[in-house]
């Protein structure tokens, strides 16, 4: 996995743990509930403020999502499976599958088939992806030679020097 994750030991939960997010030192507490095999976590600040408690960890969803709190992280943080297969957070798969991810990703990148043109794109940057191009680098095809052809033919007309 080549983006920034939270790991934590889910066999010592809850486990509290700290993470730097936009510059600020935040303290994240993640639990489990065996009842309905879900884990939770819950996010406080720098001063140990509680800013978020229980949050629902939900797979492919941004975490504090309907929370408009300036002190909350910037980043979107997900619960990210890169293989696609995962479609809830539990216990056997969260940290093995499924880890709290800072999402980084482009449209589209976990989709099944990203990769069936040839092209996998994880940085998300598409300006110089188009590998498709009509151009070719054939200097006969250039336009801007056709001043030093016109020059070649004036001075075949006119005798040369």
């Amino acid at each position: 996995m080549y983006r920034n994750t939270f790991n934590f030991n889910k066999y010592q939960l809850p486990e509290t743990f700290n993470v730097t997010l936009s510059g600020v030192d935040y303290e994240a507490e993640v639990w489990y509930n065996h009842v309905n095999d879900r884990l939770y976590i819950t996010l406080r600040d720098e001063n140990g403020e509680d800013l978020i408690t229980s949050e629902k960890l939900v797979a492919g969803e941004r975490l504090f999502a309907g929370v408009n709190d300036e002190n909350l992280p910037r980043e979107d943080l997900v619960m990210i499976d890169e293989t696609g297969k995962a479609t809830v957070v539990n216990f056997a798969n969260v940290n093995r599958d499924i880890w709290i991810t800072e999402d980084e990703t482009f449209t589209g990148e976990l989709d099944p088939g990203n990769a069936d043109e040839g092209i996998f794109n994880p940085d998300g940057d598409e300006a110089n992806i188009d590998f498709d191009s009509d151009e070719t680098d054939d200097p006969s095809d250039d336009d801007d030679l056709d001043e030093l052809d016109d020059l070649d033919l004036i001075r075949g007309e006119g005798g040369g020097e």
